[in-house]
């Protein structure tokens, strides 16, 4: 299977160009996810991270 996806990359006029696009493109998507992880506070990873062990009581009146 991987085979065929290597014919077909390779017949491609501009597959290193391409190849590069994509590693670059994934590169940037980390990178804001990292600093988009980073820039939340902490306390909300805190809340988040409570939801499942609170009851519906406790859910509906905080909204």
């Amino acid at each position: 299977m991987l085979n065929f996806y290597k014919e077909i990359i390779a017949n491609v006029e501009n597959a290193s160009f391409l190849q590069s696009l994509a590693g670059v493109l994934f590169f940037i998507f980390f990178v804001i996810m990292v600093i988009k992880a980073y820039s939340k506070p902490k306390n909300y990873y805190r809340d988040m991270s409570d939801l499942p062990l609170e009851d519906e009581n406790n859910t509906n009146n905080k909204n």
